[in-house]
């Protein structure tokens, strides 16, 4: 008798280690799939963009001419846009993200030289930069541009 509940106990004590080792293994695999679905939203100068359903955003730097001509100032060396900014004095810049389909204006001023359009450029890379971190964090759900 005490033989059969030797081996009885044997047998339960080896189930329960089994059952614990296979509760651990499917809590284990739990933690690892998290779904966010949050709604991200950008703000800008008291305009709401909804930003959760853009898949590219492309910025995007350009001049408009006296006579209405827009030229891309994105990818150009300082010494091609120092002549640039020298020919055409006082031109309107703008510097624009775009989100497929929406068109978010961060600056649009007029510059005189080189100078007054590096700043500009420095202050739109930041935002870029912001948007950047902002649209690849899956936690983040608001970012107030400044």
């Amino acid at each position: 008798m005490q033989e059969t509940n030797r081996h009885f106990f044997k047998f339960s004590q080896a189930l329960v280690t089994c059952v614990l080792f296979l509760a651990m293994a499917l809590l284990a695999g739990c933690g690892g799939t998290k779904v966010y679905n949050i709604d991200k939203t950008m703000t800008y100068r008291d305009t709401l963009y909804n930003v959760s359903s853009v898949s590219t955003f492309k910025p995007r730097e350009e001049a408009r001419l006296a006579d209405g001509e827009v030229v891309s100032l994105r990818g150009k060396e300082k010494k091609a846009l120092q002549a640039f900014f020298k020919e055409n004095p006082g031109v309107m810049v703008s510097m624009i993200v775009d989100l497929d389909t929406q068109e978010l204006v961060y600056l649009r001023s007029r510059a005189n030289n080189y100078s007054e359009y590096s700043r500009m450029k420095n202050r739109f890379d930041g935002a870029v930069k912001d948007i950047t971190k902002f649209m690849g964090n899956k936690k983040s759900t608001q970012l107030k541009l400044k």
